[in-house]
C-alpha cells in the first residue's frame, strides 16, 4: 500500500493529539514575530522532549540530518544522522523531500499526519515541522511521534507476530494483467526466514525474492485474490532455505495490495499435541483432587465442587475433541467420510479381508454428467444432488459396508462380508438402482445416473493401490461404454490402459518428429462441378505400421497436451501447404478439425489469425471444424466465445458430425457457425432407409432456413450422390469424389479434375 501524508497548515492546535505539539508551536510562534527563529534557544527550551525531535540543516541545495532523538530513530527504523535527503532511497523519506524544502523556504510551520504501511511501522505518525536558523544556516526542527491509537496495537502485532506477514502491491502490464507484486512491507519474521533485514526487501519484486511462486501457482492465486477482491486460505508445500516446508497462506486483499500471512503448520500441530498433554494433566489432576478429598474431610465440599468443575471441563474437551475428529474425517457437505478417512478405513478393511480370507470389493462411483446438472439447475441444486446420492448410497449398503466422498462428484464404497462374487454383484446392482432413480428438486425432475467401477480383492489384485487403480480403470470403461452401468475389472482393462499409455507416449513423440501429416479430401459443389476446397485429415506416417488414420489413435486425444500439440502440428502443416499452392490454381480454402482443449485456450483465435498473417495468408482461407460433442462439453460458453471470435476475424466455422450428438435446435440457433456437416452415418443409410432420407431432407431444409451451408460427408456411391442432389444438398465429399491425398498430389488432382471431360464430371451435373 502506498503511504500518504495529510498536511495541515491552519488550526494545528486542534489537529494534534499531543500537548507537546501545541506547546512547541506556541513557543515558535512567540519568537517568529522578531524574524527567523534561532534553533538553539528553542531546542534548549524543549530538551525534555529531545528524544522526539529531529534537526535538518541546509547543505548546499540539499538538507542533511543533523540530529535524531532515540524515539525518532525507533519510529523511522534506522539512524539517518549525517545523511542527506537526496541520498536516502526510502518511500517514507521521499514523501517529505519537497515538503521540507517548501516549508524551509516559506518560513511557515506545517503539521503532517503520515498514514499507511512502512518497512518499520504501521499506522499513523504526527510531524510538526518548524522552519529555524542555526548560525545563519536555514534548517528545520521536526517533532515526530506515532499516534497512540489502535494502529499502535496493529504495529505491535505486525512486528511481534511469529507468522511471516508481508504486504505486497500488484504490478500490472499495459493490458492490466498482474505480472508481479512489489514488496511494500514485511515484518521481522519474514526477514528472519530469509536471513535478511526488513528494509532490504522493500521495493523488490515478488518473483525476485520468491521465484518459486511463478511455478507453484502462488502468483496466480495472489493475482486472483486482488482481481476478485476475495480473501483466501490455502496450504502449500515448497522449498525454503534448502528444506521442504509446509505452510498455510492467508490472503487478505485491499485495493491493489495484498496482505499475505504465512503460517508454519508444524508448530500448530505441535501445539495440538501439547493441548492433548494438558488434557491428560487435567485428568491426572482430577484423580489427585479426588484422593485428597477423601484424605481431607475439612475441605470436602470445596474439593467436590472443584472435582465436578474439572469433570465438566474434561467432558466438554472430550466432546470438542470428538467434534474436531469428526470434522477432520468427514466431508462437510454430505457428512460422509472424506478421502483421507476413507483410505484409512479402506486399509483396515483390506487387512481384515486378508486375515479372514473373505473377498472385498471396492466400488468407485461417479455421477454422470454432473457438470451439466450444475450448469442447468445451478450449484445449489448440484449440492442437493450430492447430498441425495450420498444418502441413497449409504441406505443401499450393508452393515459391514462403508462409503465415502473422494472427489467433487466421485464416491467410493467398500463392500465387505460377502461370501462370493455373486453376492458382491447383487450389492453392486443395488447401489446402481439407488443412484439411478430420478430426483425432484423445486418441482423439477433432475435426471440422475451413476457409473460404477468394481475391483475385487483378492481375485483382481492384492494391494490397496492396485485395487484403487483397477476400480478407476473399470469406472473409466463404464463411462466409455455409455454411462449408467457397472463394469467389473478384468485384466483386459489393465492391458488397454497400458496400451493407451504407450499410444499417448508414441503419438506425442510422433508429433515432435513430424510424423503427422495432413491429407486433403476435396469438397465438391454439385451445382458448378468445381472443387471449392479441401478438408485436412490427420494421418500418421508410422515408421513400422505405415499410414494410420485418426480412428487408430483418437483415444489418445483425450489428453489435453497431446490434442493441442496435434492441432498445432496440423495448422502449421496446412498453412505451409497453402503457401506452397499459391499460383497453382488450387482452391486455397481448407478446413481443419480442432478440439475443445484448443477452443478453451484464451487467445486461440487471435493467435491463429496472427499465424496466417505472418505467412501472407487470409483468415478466409481457413475454416475451423468442431463436433457437437465439443460445443456441448465443459466450458461450453467459453468455447462459444472463441468460435464467435473466429467468425469475427473471418474464419469459417463448421459444425461437424451433425446429428450424432445432443445439440438441440436452440443450441444451433445460438452457436456461431456458418455451416453444418451431415455425418456419414446418415449418408450411408440414405439408400435403404426412408426415415434416414427424411432426416437428411429435414436437415437440408433447416440449414436453408437458418442460412447455413450444409455438407454431406462420406459419399461413396453414385446412388448416394443422386439422392443427396435430389434432396437439395449441393456440397459433398467422400471417396466417390476422391480419397484423402497428400499435399503434393493436390495440384495435379485439381488440374486433372478441372480438365476432365464432361462425362467424367457428370457426377457434379446441376440438378434439374
Amino acid at each position: 500500500m502506498a503511504s500518504f501524508v495529510e498536511e495541515i497548515r491552519e488550526d494545528i492546535e486542534h489537529a494534534t493529539q499531543y500537548c507537546d505539539v501545541r506547546d512547541l508551536l506556541s513557543a515558535w510562534s512567540s519568537k517568529a514575530g522578531d524574524g527567523p527563529v534561532e534553533l538553539q534557544p528553542l531546542f534548549e527550551a524543549f530538551r525534555r522532549i529531545e528524544d522526539r525531535l529531529m534537526v535538518l540543516l541546509r547543505q548546499e541545495d540539499d538538507f542533511v540530518y543533523q540530529r535524531l532523538g532515540r524515539s525518532v530513530v525507533t519510529l523511522i527504523g534506522r539512524d539517518l544522522t549525517g545523511l542527506t535527503l537526496r541520498s536516502i532511497d526510502n518511500p517514507g523519506v521521499k514523501l517529505f523531500r519537497e515538503r521540507y524544502r517548501r516549508i524551509a523556504a516559506g518560513q511557515t510551520p506545517s503539521f503532517c499526519v503520515m498514514h499507511g504501511v512502512g518497512p518499520s511501522a504501521i499506522g499513523e505518525n504526527e510531524r510538526l515541522i518548524l522552519p529555524v536558523h542555526s548560525e545563519g544556516r536555514p534548517g528545520l526542527l521536526v517533532y515526530l511521534r506515532g499516534r497512540e491509537t489502535e494502529s499502535e496495537i496493529l504495529r505491535s502485532v505486525f512486528h511481534a507476530s511469529s507468522d511471516s506477514i508481508s504486504v505486497i502491491e500488484a504490478v500490472r502490464n499495459d493490458d492490466g494483467t498482474i505480472i508481479d507484486f512489489r514488496v511494500v512491507a514485511v515484518n521481522a519474521e519474514t526477514a528472519r526466514r530469509l536471513d535478511m533485514v526488513p528494509d532490504s526487501l522493500i521495493g523488490h519484486g515478488l518473483l525476485e525474492i520468491w521465484p518459486m511462486t511463478a511455478g507453484n501457482g502462488m502468483l496466480q492465486r495472489f493475482s486472483k485474490a486482488v482481481d476478485e477482491q476475495s480473501a483466501a486460505i490455502f496450504e502449500s508445500r515448497y522449498m525454503s532455505q534448502g528444506k521442504e516446508v509446509e505452510r498455510e497462506l492467508r490472503l487478505a486483499p485491499f485495493g491493489e495490495c495484498l496482505t499475505v500471512t504465512n503460517v508454519d503448520i508444524a508448530p500448530a500441530r505441535a501445539a495440538s499435541r501439547s493441548l492433548e498433554a494438558q488434557r491428560n494433566e487435567l485428568v491426572t489432576a482430577n484423580a489427585l483432587l479426588e484422593r485428597r478429598a477423601l484424605a481431607s474431610k475439612a475441605s470436602h465440599d470445596a474439593l467436590q465442587q472443584t472435582t465436578r468443575e474439572l469433570r465438566e471441563e474434561i467432558r466438554r474437551n472430550k466432546v470438542l475433541e470428538l467434534e474436531l475428529i469428526h470434522l477432520a474425517r468427514h466431508d462437510s457437505l454430505t457428512g460422509l467420510p472424506n478421502r483421507s478417512y476413507f483410505e484409512h478405513r479402506f486399509d483396515e478393511a483390506l487387512k481384515s479381508a486378508g486375515e479372514t480370507g473373505q473377498p472385498l470389493a471396492l466400488c468407485v462411483i461417479d455421477i454422470d454428467l454432473f457438470k451439466e446438472i450444475n450448469d442447468r439447475f445451478g450449484h445449489a441444486a448440484g449440492d442437493s444432488v450430492l447430498r441425495e446420492v450420498s444418502q441413497r448410497l449409504s441406505a443401499a449398503l450393508g452393515p459391514a459396508d462403508f462409503v465415502g466422498r473422494t472427489g467433487g462428484d466421485e464416491f467410493a464404497a467398500i463392500l465387505a462380508g460377502r461370501e462370493d462374487d455373486a453376492s458382491i454383484s447383487t450389492a453392486v446392482q443395488r447401489l446402481l438402482r439407488a443412484g439411478m432413480a430420478s430426483f425432484a428438486l423445486d418441482r423439477q425432475d433432475v435426471p440422475l445416473s451413476i457409473s460404477v467401477g468394481v475391483a475385487i480383492y483378492p481375485t483382481d489384485v492384492t494391494s490397496a493401490r492396485e485395487l484403487m487403480a483397477a476400480a478407476d480403470m473399470a469406472v473409466y470403461r463404464a463411462k466409455q461404454d455409455g454411462r449408467g452401468r457397472p463394469v467389473f475389472f478384468e485384466p483386459q482393462l489393465r492391458f488397454e490402459a497400458e496400451r493407451l499409455y504407450r499410444l499417448i507416449g508414441r503419438l506425442s513423440k510422433a508429433i515432435e518428429l513430424g510424423e503427422i501429416h495432413p491429407y486433403y479430401q476435396p469438397l465438391l459443389d454439385l451445382r458448378t462441378g468445381q472443387i471449392i476446397g479441401f478438408e485436412a485429415l490427420a494421418r500418421w506416417h508410422h515408421p513400422e505400421m505405415g499410414l494410420i488414420s485418426p480412428a487408430r489413435f483418437s483415444e489418445a486425444l483425450d489428453v489435453p497436451d497431446v490434442a493441442e500439440a496435434l492441432t498445432r502440428r496440423m495448422i502449421d502443416a496446412v498453412t505451409e501447404d497453402l503457401v506452397s499452392w499459391d499460383g497453382q490454381a488450387v482452391p486455397t480454402h481448407v478446413s481443419v478439425n480442432v478440439t475443445g482443449f484448443d477452443l478453451r485456450q484464451p487467445g486461440f483465435a487471435a493467435a491463429l489469425n496472427q499465424k496466417l498473417a505472418a505467412k501472407g495468408l487470409s483468415s478466409r482461407q481457413l475454416a475451423i471444424e468442431v463436433t457437437e460433442t465439443t460445443v456441448l462439453s465443459r466450458d461450453a460458453d467459453r468455447i462459444s466465445e472463441t468460435l464467435a471470435e473466429l467468425q469475427r476475424l473471418g474464419f469459417g466455422v463448421a459444425l461437424d458430425d451433425f446429428g450424432t450428438g445432443f445439440a438441440s435446435l436452440s443450441h444451433l440457433l445460438k452457436l456461431p457457425v456458418g455451416s453444418i456437416k451431415i455425418d456419414r452415418s446418415f449418408v450411408s443409410g440414405i439408400e435403404t432407409s426412408q426415415r434416414t432420407a427424411a432426416v437428411v431432407r429435414s436437415l437440408v431444409s433447416l440449414a436453408a432456413a437458418l442460412d447455413l451451408d450444409i455438407v454431406a460427408e462420406g459419399v461413396e456411391t453414385r446412388e448416394q450422390l443422386d439422392l443427396l442432389r435430389g434432396l437439395g444438398c449441393h456440397l459433398v465429399q467422400g471417396y466417390l469424389i476422391a480419397e484423402p491425398m497428400p499435399a503434393g498430389d493436390v495440384p495435379s488432382f485439381t488440374r486433372s479434375f478441372a480438365l476432365s471431360p464432361p462425362g467424367r464430371r457428370r457426377l457434379a451435373r446441376t440438378a434439374p
